[in-house]
């Protein structure tokens, strides 16, 4: 008993996403907290908090609702003057806000600079990898791919910052994205060495694919129909896209469904195909809308 939110913690947040759906440690993770609480082992118990709203965000909860329960995380952690933690929550509120188009985002708590520099004041890499990381992703939603692709380069191997946690999955699928997007718009060789350095991440989602992840299956469905765009195979690319976002929808993962229809319809509309580029469009919007990120819809409708 002394020991089980320190094994919930390991165990779901580190061996099970490999073979289980991240929605599947939902539960376990809230129970190794209260495991923690009473026997006092406070650092597992806020560790299964930080790492419950890294699922929660990234299994396409509703935003509205996942701003109140991170909220509610944060002063918890205040509560128990766990600052390490708490910084480890806040770049997932930062997101969430920032997605939502709250105002004055940054009034309370900073920006994703500030806490970059905690961070790297305090020499707390996991939290560095999770900063730099959010704001990748959120470059994506925004599809500022140029300032993605130097972040990418800035940041460097960031799976070393997450061990065996899910974030260095996200991370690969992630890089391998930039990496086409990036080739698509360089020139000969840098062309080449940014293909090269996606190929080289999706080779290894598909290893975790072909073992059993099926937190990938949408992932390796996404760089798989980019790097077919890449390369000129345009039915590759459509029917990738499509079951992407088929198998995004299925677990529920609405930003992962948006982001599969928007890149399926960037693909349809250079392709001179406004129809289906337009369905692609409205159905991305739609998941977005969905999802509660009105700061990305309101860009997207203007």
């Amino acid at each position: 008993q002394a020991i089980k939110a320190r094994f919930i913690f390991l165990s779901e947040g580190c061996v099970m996403h490999w073979t289980a759906p991240l929605q599947s440690s939902f539960a376990p993770f809230l129970k190794g907290y209260q495991a923690g609480l009473e026997t006092g082992d406070t650092d597992s118990a806020c560790w299964c908090l930080t790492v419950r709203c890294q699922y929660l965000f990234y299994s396409g909860r509703s935003l509205e609702g996942l701003q109140r329960e991170i909220s509610t995380y944060i002063d918890i952690l205040s509560q128990l003057n766990l600052e390490s933690h708490k910084q480890g929550v806040l770049p997932f509120l930062l997101a969430v806000m920032k997605l939502r188009g709250v105002d004055d985002v940054t009034q309370e708590y900073g920006d994703f600079d500030d806490m970059l520099k905690v961070a790297i004041e305090t020499g707390n890499a996991t939290n560095r990898g999770r900063i730099i990381f959010l704001q990748m992703e959120l470059l994506v939603v925004s599809k500022d791919w140029e300032r993605a692709s130097e972040m990418l380069v800035k940041a460097g191997n960031l799976r070393r910052s997450s061990p065996g946690g899910f974030l260095g999955v996200r991370f690969t699928a992630l890089d391998a994205l930039i990496s086409f997007k990036a080739a698509r718009a360089s020139p000969f060789f840098a062309r080449m060495k940014w293909k090269k350095r996606g190929v080289k991440s999706m080779k290894l989602l598909q290893s975790w694919v072909k073992k059993g992840n099926g937190n990938a299956v949408h992932l390796l469905y996404i760089v798989s129909a980019q790097l077919a765009v890449l390369e000129g195979k345009r039915k590759k690319a459509e029917e990738g896209f499509k079951s992407a976002a088929k198998v995004a929808a299925r677990n529920g993962l609405l930003q992962d469904k948006a982001l599969a229809h928007e890149l399926a319809g960037a693909h349809f509309t250079a392709q001179g195909d406004t129809f289906w580029g337009d369905h692609h469009k409205e159905s991305s919007q739609q998941a977005y809308s969905d999802w509660g990120a009105k700061a990305k819809v309101a860009v997207e409708t203007e």
